[in-house]
């Protein structure tokens, strides 16, 4: 009653095939990810346009990678990407791409005055200076 070897080997190869081909599916480049998140972010294209456009699977697949984004944009991990002309000049959509930049911008700030912080610590704790002083010779 057990299967023969040759058989186990054809199931085994078989799954295994199976899950790769499911894998390449939601298998996409970054490059190609960040874009369509661009797409659907700031110009305005619905998830259902770029994931038939794109062939993306599913609206799900691009709610995830936006989410994404999105979380990478909090953190600061991301720069936001040049304004191109919007689809419609909607005044709300301007609204919130102006507010979006305004939360990076402030971030930043606050990542670049822990970073000065942090520095300035450095150099009293050590006795070292850290900083390129003004006018030295490179």
């Amino acid at each position: 009653s057990y299967p023969s070897i040759a058989l186990q080997f054809f199931w085994i190869h078989h799954s295994l095939s199976m899950k790769e081909e499911a894998i390449a599916r939601f298998d996409y480049p970054e490059e190609l990810k960040e874009k369509l998140v661009e797409l659907v972010v700031y110009q305005n294209y619905s998830k259902e346009e770029v994931a038939k456009k794109y062939g993306v699977a599913n609206t799900y697949i691009l709610t995830n990678w936006i989410n994404l984004y999105k979380k990478k944009l909090e953190k600061g991990a991301v720069t936001l990407a040049p304004m191109e002309k919007p689809k419609t000049k909607d005044a709300a959509e301007l609204k919130n791409r102006i507010k979006d930049l305004e939360k990076a911008l402030e971030k930043a700030n606050v990542l670049i005055y822990g970073l000065n912080s942090m520095i300035d610590h450095a150099e009293k704790a050590h006795k070292v200076p850290i900083r390129k002083k003004g006018g030295t010779k490179q």
